[in-house]
């Protein structure tokens, strides 16, 4: 990350930043990212329609199924190789019961919806920590301008999978579920190019 590091007296512990974001006002979204708070910006209407749309469809496919596995928005995930660290994905699926708590200790898939801030260097480091939970065994990116989805899998040790046409569906063998990219990105400008 292109960010400073600070010495470990400096930096923000789990603890401190939740009683932090506990007095923010609604609404704002924050991440602990190496001990610094980051507030988040706003996403765009894109950004919005694409997590809807794979949160939805693998809702559905929850219910139908009768799984054990939830998928959730927005909730800050542990990642043990940066214990200073609360990241939080746009969208997790967990495996364990709800806990009734904005952190979670593991999480099946994990899904970041790419925007302007997400460089390279934020992506790896995502990959990274995103590794490091025991249970995880996908983590997927989206970009929103074009028809690119691609998942890192435990099991190849993290190597990546490249989805580029709107023909094409996404995978996700630890759910049992495949999610066509036409699905992904139903209403916004990539689904009609």
């Amino acid at each position: 990350m292109s960010r400073p590091r600070l010495k470990d007296s400096e930096q923000m512990t789990i603890e401190e930043f939740l009683a932090f974001t506990e007095e923010r006002p609604d609404g704002e979204r924050w991440e602990l990212i190496e001990g610094i708070a980051i507030l988040n910006a706003s996403p765009t209407d894109y950004h919005q329609t694409i997590t809807g749309n794979i949160h939805g469809l693998l809702w559905l496919h929850q219910r139908q199924q009768n799984v054990t596995w939830i998928p959730l928005l927005g909730v800050g995930t542990r990642v043990p190789v940066s214990p200073r660290s609360l990241p939080q994905p746009d969208l997790m699926v967990k495996g364990a019961a709800l806990t009734g708590t904005p952190v979670s200790d593991e999480a099946l898939v994990l899904f970041e919806i790419l925007s302007k801030s997400n460089t390279k260097s934020d992506q790896a480091w995502r990959k990274r920590v995103y590794a490091s939970i025991p249970n995880c065994q996908h983590y997927v990116t989206v970009a929103q301008g074009k028809p690119l989805v691609t998942r890192f899998d435990r099991v190849s040790d993290w190597d990546k999978t490249e989805h580029t046409r709107i023909t094409d569906a996404l995978d996700l063998p630890a759910l049992g579920v495949s999610l066509s990219l036409a699905e992904i990105y139903r209403g916004t400008p990539v689904a009609t190019s």
